[in-house]
C-alpha cells in the first residue's frame, strides 16, 4: 500500500506541472485539442497514449459513449475509427465547454453529442454497442470537478447505472494501472454486478504493469 500512496503522489506532482500550463494547445493522433482550465489534460500519462492507441484498433460500433470524456479526445478516436454516433459525458462543467470548442478545431469528426451528466444520471436512454471508461483512480481533491468517490465507488456506480445502456452483445473498455491499488481494479468489481472482466492489452513501466479490460455481461 505504501508504494502505492507514494506512486499516486508522484503523479499527482507531474500533473501539477501540466496544470500550471492550462490553457494550452496539443495534437494527439491527428487530433487538435484545446486543454482549458480544470480540464484533465489528454497529454498526461501512459494511460491515454495507451488507450488512444487501443481504441485506434477497434472495429468501430454504430453507437459509442465516452463515459467521462473531459477534452473529448477518446470520443473524437471513436468517431476516427467509424462509430456512425458518438456521445461523450462528463461530470465536469468545465470539461463539456472544452469539448465543444475542440469540436469547432475537428470539424472532419463532427458531429459529436457532448453531454454534461454524473455518469449516467442525466443520460438520455439508449442502448450502445461500444462503451469507453477512464475512470479516475482515486479520490479527488476537487480538481475536473470531481470529489472525494474514489475509483472503486465511481465503478460500482458505473457498473450499476450501464445495465440500463448495453445489451448482450455491447463492448466495454476500461483501463487500469496496478499501483492504485487491487480495491479500485474492475476486475475484482465488475462480476460482483454480473460482468465478466478479461485483459485485452498488458504493458509496464517504472511504475508497474497497465491493463485494458474488456467488460461485458456475463
Amino acid at each position: 500500500m505504501k508504494q502505492s500512496d507514494m506512486s499516486i503522489d508522484a503523479r499527482k506532482q507531474e500533473l501539477a506541472l501540466y496544470l500550471d500550463k492550462q490553457p494550452y494547445i496539443t495534437e494527439l493522433d491527428g487530433i487538435t485539442l484545446k486543454i482549458a482550465k480544470n480540464v484533465f489534460p489528454s497529454d498526461f500519462g501512459l494511460t491515454s497514449s495507451f488507450f488512444g492507441n487501443f481504441i485506434l484498433q477497434q472495429p468501430p460500433a454504430e453507437t459509442a459513449l465516452d463515459m467521462g470524456c473531459g477534452s473529448g479526445y477518446f470520443a473524437f478516436l471513436l468517431k476516427k475509427i467509424g462509430c456512425e454516433s458518438v456521445m461523450g459525458v462528463d461530470f465536469n462543467r468545465d470539461a463539456v465547454h472544452c469539448t465543444l470548442e475542440n469540436t469547432h478545431l475537428n470539424p472532419e469528426l463532427a458531429p459529436i453529442d457532448f453531454l454534461h451528466s454524473d455518469l449516467f444520471a442525466d443520460v438520455p436512454h439508449a442502448l450502445f454497442d461500444l462503451i469507453v471508461f477512464n475512470f479516475n483512480y482515486y479520490p479527488s481533491d476537487g480538481k475536473f470537478g470531481l470529489n472525494e468517490d474514489g475509483g472503486r465507488d465511481i465503478l460500482k456506480r458505473f457498473f450499476h447505472q450501464v445495465k440500463d445502456y448495453i445489451t448482450e452483445h455491447t463492448r466495454i473498455y476500461i483501463p487500469y494501472s496496478e499501483f492504485v491499488g487491487e480495491a479500485h481494479d474492475p476486475k475484482n468489481i465488475g462480476p460482483d454486478f454480473g460482468f465478466s472482466v478479461t485483459v485485452e492489452e498488458s504493458t509496464v513501466n517504472h511504475v508497474g504493469a497497465h491493463y485494458i479490460y474488456k467488460v461485458m455481461k456475463a
